[in-house]
């Protein structure tokens, strides 16, 4: 191989890996809220809701989440829950 070649070889080598270090990732939090016939299931419910939302924003959710409130819905007497559930988002 001459110079010339070997030089853009390297080059285009530097760029790719540059822009693969300088993918950012972002960490948010997504709250989701649902109701279910149980307090775990009305739990489940909202962490499937938090999921779709990441999922929507082209995120990757988090295993770990957060309940951060749970009561009884005095309308329908069922039991509701509102999670927090990490999100990753990739540039």
């Amino acid at each position: 191989m001459n110079k010339w070649s070997l030089s853009a070889s390297a080059f285009l080598v530097t760029v790719a890996c540059s822009t693969a270090a300088l993918a950012a990732v972002h960490h948010f939090d997504v709250i989701g809220e649902s109701y279910g016939h149980t307090s775990e299931e009305a739990i489940d419910n909202a962490l499937r809701v938090a999921d779709e939302k990441c999922y929507l924003s082209w995120g990757r959710s988090d295993q770990d989440y957060t309940v951060l409130a749970q009561w009884v819905d005095q309308a329908t007497g069922y039991p509701a829950a509102r999670v927090s559930l990490g999100c990753s988002v990739e540039d």
